[in-house]
C-alpha cells in the first residue's frame, strides 16, 4: 500500500535533487596535481560546461585562489559569464568561435583560438588594441584546429592583422587511459615538430598540451602550462592517481513507499518484473534532471548506507528504487553520487560503457540546486 504523508514530504523536501559541491576538494585536487608539475609550468583550470556541472564561477574562483593562473572555457558565451561575475583572470576559449563572436571576445578580453581566416578577419575588424590569440594544432584528433604541418603557413598568413598577437599554440591528446601512452607520445612529437618549425621562423610562443591524464602520464609534455579539467573535480580521468576527491555529492529524498508482490511490473514498457515481495521507493527526479537512462538505469543508489538498485525505466521526473527489506520512510535521504555510511558511489560508477564520467555531472540541469561547502574566494587573479 502506498504510504505518503504529503505535509511531511513537503517539509522535508525543498528540492527534487540537490548537489553539494565541496570547494575544499577542488582546492586539494588542484594542489595534488600542481605538485607533479615542473617548476614554471602554469595551471589552466578548465571550467567549461559550467565547471563540468559543478558551477563555473565558484570553481573558477576556488581554482584561482589555489594557484591556477588562467581559465579555459569552450566558447565565448562561457567566458562572458565569468567576466560578468567579476572574474578578471586570463580566459582562453579553447573551442571554435564564429565571426559573430568577435565583438564579445574583444570587448570582454577573452583569448580566442583562431583556426580560420574568416574568424581572424572578424577579430581584426573589432580590435582597437592588441588581441592575444592562440592556435590549436591538430596532431591527431581531426576535430578542430590547424593541421600541425600547416602551422607555419597559417601563422604567417595572420601577419596582415597587426592587432592579432600569437600568444600560444596548443593541442589536444586523444588518449583516454594509460593504454594510449604510445599514441599520446606520437602526438606530442608532432606538436614539438610544429613548435620547432615555428621557432625556426621566429615565432617563439608558449604552449600547452596536457589534460589531466597527460599531466600525470606524460611529464615531458608539461610545456608552458597544463589544462586541468576532470582532475579538478575529482574524476580519475584514467590516471589511476590516488588522492583525488570527488567534489560533488548528488542527493534526493524518498517521496513514496509502496509494497510490491512477485509478478508486479515497474515503469514504462514493463521493463522490470518483481521476483519477490519487496518495497519500492519513489524518488522525485528523472531524466529531465539529468539522470539519463543510459547512465542511471539499473544502477545503485545509497539509502541508509546500503546500495539499492534503480528498477524499471527512469521516467522524466520520477525514478523507482528497490528498497528490499530495509525499513524506509518518506523523507529518507538518498545519495545518487557521493558517500553515505561506508559506501561511496562515484561518477565513474555511473558512466555507461564507452561513455565518460564527465557526462554524468555535465548533464545535470543548470537549475538543480547546488550548495557550496568551504569558503568561496571573493577575489580572483588579475590578467
Amino acid at each position: 500500500m502506498l504510504r505518503i504523508r504529503h505535509d511531511e514530504a513537503r517539509a522535508a523536501l525543498p528540492w527534487r535533487v540537490s548537489a553539494d559541491i565541496d570547494l575544499g576538494a577542488v582546492r586539494d585536487n588542484l594542489g595534488l596535481l600542481r605538485s607533479r608539475l615542473r617548476t614554471g609550468c602554469r595551471v589552466i583550470a578548465v571550467v567549461k560546461a559550467d565547471g563540468y556541472g559543478h558551477g563555473a564561477v565558484q570553481v573558477a574562483r576556488t581554482a584561482l585562489a589555489a594557484g591556477a593562473e588562467e581559465l579555459a572555457v569552450a566558447d565565448a558565451g562561457e567566458g562572458v559569464r565569468l567576466r560578468e561575475a567579476g572574474i578578471e583572470a586570463p580566459i582562453v576559449v579553447v573551442g571554435p568561435s564564429q565571426p559573430d563572436d568577435a565583438a564579445a571576445i574583444v570587448h570582454h578580453r577573452l583569448r580566442p583560438t583562431v583556426a580560420d581566416a574568416e574568424f581572424a578577419r572578424a577579430l581584426a575588424a573589432h580590435a582597437q588594441r592588441t588581441v592575444p590569440i592562440e592556435i590549436e594544432l591538430d596532431t591527431g584528433m581531426r576535430r578542430h584546429g590547424i593541421l600541425h604541418e600547416d602551422a607555419v603557413a597559417f601563422v604567417r598568413s595572420l601577419r596582415v592583422h597587426k592587432h592579432l598577437q600569437l600568444r600560444a599554440v596548443f593541442t589536444h591528446f586523444a588518449g583516454l587511459d594509460r593504454t594510449a601512452i604510445h599514441d599520446m607520445r606520437a602526438q606530442w612529437h608532432r606538436f614539438e615538430s610544429a613548435r620547432n618549425a615555428l621557432a625556426g621562423c621566429g615565432y617563439e610562443v608558449e604552449a600547452h598540451a596536457c589534460n589531466t591524464l597527460a599531466t600525470v602520464l606524460l611529464p615531458e609534455a608539461h610545456a608552458s602550462a597544463v589544462r586541468i579539467g576532470g582532475g579538478l573535480y575529482g574524476f580519475d580521468s584514467g590516471t589511476g592517481l590516488s588522492g583525488l576527491r570527488p567534489a560533488m555529492t548528488l542527493k534526493t529524498r524518498v517521496v513514496g513507499v509502496r509494497g510490491a508482490a512477485p509478478g508486479d511490473v515497474v515503469g514504462y514498457g514493463a521493463m522490470h518484473r518483481v521476483t519477490r515481495a519487496t518495497t519500492l521507493l519513489l524518488l522525485p527526479c528523472g531524466y529531465a534532471d539529468g539522470l539519463s537512462r543510459a547512465h542511471w538505469n539499473g544502477k545503485d543508489v545509497l539509502v541508509r548506507g546500503h546500495r539499492r538498485p534503480i528498477v524499471g525505466q527512469i521516467s522524466m521526473n520520477q525514478t523507482v528504487v528497490d528498497g528490499g527489506d530495509l525499513d524506509l520512510e518518506i523523507g529518507d535521504e538518498v545519495v545518487l553520487l557521493g558517500a553515505q555510511g561506508r559506501e561511496r558511489i562515484r561518477a565513474e560508477d555511473r558512466a555507461a560503457a564507452g561513455c565518460s564520467a564527465y557526462e554524468v555531472t555535465t548533464l545535470l540541469r543548470c537549475d538543480v540546486s547546488r550548495r557550496y561547502l568551504g569558503a568561496e574566494p571573493t577575489t580572483s587573479r588579475l590578467s
